[in-house]
């Protein structure tokens, strides 16, 4: 990989998300994957 690519995936780590790198072709693409918590239920366990 090159310098460009590193320097993509370090500032989309940085930014607390996910980077994903991909095989296209001959090369490779990278992605950035920002999940977001839509729904989160909290546990009452009884004890």
């Amino acid at each position: 990989m090159d310098e460009k690519a590193w320097a993509i995936i370090k500032a989309i780590i940085t930014k607390g998300n996910d980077a994903v790198v991909r095989k296209k072709g001959d090369g490779y693409i990278v992605l950035e994957d920002k999940r977001e918590i839509k729904f989160q239920a909290k546990e009452n366990r009884p004890g």
